[in-house]
């Protein structure tokens, strides 16, 4: 079987288990010593904290579809393009419906998740739920402030 098709199968799974809410699947789908590094969420290392975190969600939200969509991977990495909603559980949206859509970068180890990166229009997501243009202005400049300090100073000619 390809890689491409077994990293497909292991979408599905990890798309299953946020969807019937199943925090022991989800963690399963990870080796040991992964980590999941969420936009929101952040990151955190190792199934317990990848189970807290996912606990978070469920809080946050409920109604989970993960749609996957482009995936692809060889030599140890997957990617995956995804469109990601819930109904939010939180004041004051509440019952208002979040659309996220992204990609994701999975790194693989013995048919399992290693490391997961995501990355999506945070703001289109933010403003869909109602966040104050204050609020959602701070949120911007923290990511960019990250992505500044993460890139090379000198080549991006940054000051």
């Amino acid at each position: 079987m390809s890689e491409t098709k077994d990293f497909v199968t292991l979408l599905e799974r990890f798309s299953d288990a946020v969807k019937r809410q199943d925090v022991a699947a989800f963690t399963q789908l990870f080796t040991p010593d992964a980590y999941y590094d969420d936009v929101f969420y952040g990151r955190h290392d190792g199934r317990q904290a990848i189970g807290e975190m996912l606990q978070k969600f469920f809080r946050d939200g409920s109604d989970f579809e993960w749609e996957m969509a482009d995936p692809v991977a060889a030599n140890g990495i997957g990617y995956a393009n995804w469109v990601f909603s819930f109904t939010s559980n939180k004041a004051p949206n509440q019952g208002k419906r979040v659309l996220m859509t992204g990609a994701s970068r999975y790194r693989l180890r013995d048919g399992m998740v290693s490391a997961y990166n995501e990355w999506c229009y945070q703001a289109s997501c933010l403003v869909g739920i109602g966040v104050p243009a204050a609020a959602l202005e701070k949120s911007l400049l923290r990511q960019d402030a990250a992505f500044r300090a993460a890139a090379d100073p000198i080549r991006h000619r940054l000051r």
